[in-house]
């Protein structure tokens, strides 16, 4: 009740803003079973939200004398929480727990609060002192979530168990290293749940998710991989410790190295196929070009007229995603955005002296654009990095179908899309591997390497493409030429037919 009437009451902007989604009660139930196992009597939620990890543990009705303290920042959250804040066996802190001095817990359990840390004002006061109280280096663009844990396996008593609920690319980024490491290296991560459908269970998750169940039992074991469908098989789990469905052991998930795709290739029928490499064997994805004010460099033909800028101080650029519709982008489609009056070009100042280029420098630094992140680190303010054309480009973010282009023109392109830049192994396959990036086999052992953030929206980052497999030389040899330019010439005009062939094409090689 009190969750409905508080989603309905705050504004979604606002609770973006404090990074709250809150847990369906079945998972929470879920969670408390487990940390209670060990009759615990001091527990902590670090981000009591509106409580329901403290309601959930109530109705267990254990047969013992326990205390739950509990953090939480939100204000508006606290007046909805009248009825329980004077309760005797629960204390609430009204601050952030990120900033709380260390205790510890026989049980911790805690759905942590969504934003990066970077959002945060004082990160560069708290950040040093959560360092100093776990005796770790913390990178400054992990996201809070991941904070929140690490300060929290730090305040576990001996055999104390924690559950907590983390965004699923956690398990691939750089921020997690040193947070993994400590997983595996303190036998303290027992069982991985992940969720085939999260929508379907956390409906209000803007990332997917997965939750992480810790014991600090210093007991070497093997790690649980759990993979829920739905609601009605969580409510058909007497205990979660008992349902899993794959093992791993703790050399098996090494804290350099990506967790995602390892985890996903168990609950997943894609398989690598025998002899496949690393795409980074052939080149390397770099992203597109940051300007930092895109509503200033990107530019159509209208405007530049307008500006009176000459082609000196121009370059041909993709500016947006959606700028091109077909998987093959040729010098006639980019004539077509020209004449459309799209914004298919970018400032590329080389003449600064130029009247013209001044007035319009002047006209952004009115605007603050010279003030901007990135803008304000460079000098000049408005000076472009440099990249050449890529031959492929990769869609950032993706849903469903990964968007590969092949690039036929002279264009560069900013950070809506990564391109693939070949090295002397490559540049002879260029066709060979758009192929394999566009078929239903590659875009499935691709995607192994992927970031989800929720309602099948996935992000690559270019170390994720890089590190993706791909046919090795032998195999891309052994493709028909003929057929490999049938398929480029298909996929002018019909880029559904384009895949099945390029499916049947990988296939064939695959099972040589």
């Amino acid at each position: 009740m009190r969750q409905s009437d508080y989603i309905s009451n705050i504004p979604i902007n606002y609770r973006k803003e404090y990074g709250q989604f809150f847990t369906p009660s079945l998972v929470a139930q879920m969670m408390a079973k487990w940390v209670t196992e060990n009759h615990p009597e001091k527990i902590l939620d670090p981000a009591f939200g509106l409580g329901i990890f403290y309601e959930e543990i109530s109705k267990l009705k254990l047969q013992y004398q326990w205390h739950f303290t509990a953090y939480e920042i939100d204000n508006n959250i606290l007046n909805y929480l009248h009825n329980i804040q004077n309760n005797n066996n629960l204390t609430i802190f009204n601050q952030d727990y990120l900033e709380s001095d260390m205790d510890y817990y026989d049980a911790i359990i805690c759905n942590p609060p969504y934003l990066r840390f970077q959002k945060f004002k004082n990160r560069h006061d708290i950040l040093p002192k959560i360092e100093q109280q776990i005796g770790k280096k913390l990178g400054g663009y992990s996201n809070i979530a991941s904070i929140f844990l690490i300060k929290a396996l730090q305040q576990l008593n001996l055999n104390g168990r924690l559950a907590f609920i983390l965004p699923f690319e956690f398990f691939n980024t750089g921020y997690g290293k040193e947070i993994k490491k400590t997983l595996i290296e303190n036998y303290l991560l027992k069982q991985i749940i992940i969720f085939a459908n999260e929508k379907d269970i956390f409906p209000d998750a803007t990332t997917t998710i997965c939750i992480l169940l810790c014991q600090n039992d210093q007991l070497k074991q093997e790690i649980k991989i759990t993979n829920i469908h739905n609601t009605q098989e969580i409510k058909e789990i007497a205990n979660i410790s008992n349902y899993y469905h794959h093992q791993l052991n703790n050399s098996q998930l090494p804290p350099q190295k990506k967790w995602t795709s390892i985890i996903l290739s168990l609950v997943s029928d894609q398989k690598i196929p025998e002899g496949f490499c690393k795409i980074s064997e052939y080149g390397n994805f770099k992203r597109g070009i940051a300007t930092g004010a895109n509503d200033f460099f990107a530019l159509n033909k209208s405007k530049i007229e307008q500006l009176q800028l000459n082609d000196n101080n121009l370059c041909l650029c993709i500016t947006k995603s959606n700028l091109i519709k077909k998987a093959i982008f040729t010098d006639d489609e980019l004539e077509l955005l020209i004449k459309q009056d799209k914004p298919i070009y970018c400032l590329d100042v080389q003449e600064a002296n130029t009247q013209s280029v001044i007035n319009y420098i002047k006209l952004g630094e009115e605007k603050d654009y010279h003030e901007r992140y990135l803008t304000q680190n460079r000098q000049p303010w408005y000076k472009l990095e440099k990249r050449e054309p890529s031959p492929i480009l990769f869609g950032v973010f993706n849903r469903g179908k990964l968007k590969v282009i092949r690039n036929f023109t002279q264009v560069i392109n900013l950070t809506c899309y990564h391109g693939f830049y070949p090295n002397i192994f490559g540049t002879n396959i260029i066709d060979q591997l758009f192929i394999y990036f566009i078929s239903d086999i590659g875009q499935d052992i691709i995607k192994m390497n992927k970031r989800s953030y929720g309602n099948n929206l996935d992000k690559f980052e270019p170390g994720d493409l890089n590190n993706s497999y791909c046919p090795n030389i032998e195999q891309f040899d052994a493709m028909d030429k003929q057929k490999v330019n049938e398929i480029i010439e298909l996929a002018k005009i019909d880029e559904k037919e384009a895949i099945l062939m390029s499916n049947k094409l990988i296939k064939s090689i695959i099972n040589r």
